[in-house]
């Protein structure tokens, strides 16, 4: 789905404390905003790093900038959305599948949102739900891994109610679409293109050489049920980030969320296949 640009009046950046963005890009960005009408705000997260930048806190704001890598851009998507306002990625990391822009095009990335001339695509989030009633939310996908000191892991697959599998390894991966290229991908899955109303279900290094990546109907609910355990339980991890553990019996259930992602792009950037080409390496001669 493609919604209608919004004027940009306020924008709030993102970047991540512990690893920022170089100084000069910050104050390149910030600059730029302010000539052309536009005033930007820093998220909370990052609000005292980006004071001595001469920003804010911000509230309400029209758009979200996330600048970082692939990681950061995650964490800020994560962030934004709660806000229910599109976000651009300026890539300032190494692979920056996500991004929307290079940080050498960012002075004209800014006069561009400021004229209004991008598009806002929308990316599915999934809803995982614990056994404690936890809910989670994630924009790339949730993990289940076997704790350091847990041996391996013996867990069980349903979806929809009906047992897939049990497995014995070290976890499983479930991701969106737009997740198929990151964490499910390393571990043998397939890529999904992003407009496939789809779950993917990966195993993580199952001692089971029959056990293979499974892609699901997106409004199915795929449950991973935690089965005997040696020591500690596994861990849940939403975007890479660990965010909760399982105990024997428990079970994590994941299946669409109501609310989606915005993400900003421009007519003019690589399409999603050539983006494929260019960031994973296809276009070389091996």
């Amino acid at each position: 789905m493609v919604h209608e640009p919004v004027m940009v009046r306020r924008l709030c950046l993102y970047v991540d404390r512990f690893n920022p963005p170089y100084a000069g890009l910050i104050r390149n960005v910030v600059e730029k905003c302010r000539e052309v009408g536009i005033e930007p705000y820093a998220a909370p997260s990052c609000a005292d790093h980006l004071a001595t930048f001469g920003l804010d806190e911000g509230g309400k704001c029209d758009m979200g900038m996330v600048i970082g890598g692939d990681g950061t851009i995650l964490r800020g998507l994560g962030y934004f959305l709660d806000h229910n306002v599109p976000v651009l990625g300026l890539n300032s990391g190494n692979l920056g599948f996500l991004a929307g822009a290079e940080q050498g095009d960012a002075g004209r990335v800014v006069e561009r949102i400021a004229g209004g001339e991008y598009v806002v695509g929308t990316i599915p989030v999934l809803r995982g739900t614990m056994s404690s009633g936890k809910v989670l939310r994630a924009v790339n996908d949730f993990s289940v891994n076997r704790s350091m000191m847990g041996g391996i892991l013996y867990f069980e697959i349903f979806v929809e109610g009906e047992r897939i599998a049990g497995v014995a390894g070290d976890g499983v991966v479930i991701s969106t679409p737009m997740g198929s290229t990151a964490y499910s991908l390393s571990c043998g899955g397939p890529i999904l293109a992003p407009g496939l109303p789809a779950m993917l279900v990966v195993s993580i290094c199952p001692h089971s050489l029959s056990l293979r990546p499974l892609v699901v109907p997106d409004e199915s609910v795929v449950s991973i049920k935690i089965g005997r355990l040696r020591s500690t339980g596994p861990v849940v991890s939403v975007d890479g980030a660990p965010s909760g553990s399982l105990k024997a019996g428990e079970s994590l259930e994941v299946t669409r969320d109501s609310g989606s992602c915005m993400l900003v792009r421009f007519d003019d950037e690589p399409g999603y296949y050539s983006r494929l080409s260019l960031k994973l390496g296809w276009g070389a001669r091996g």
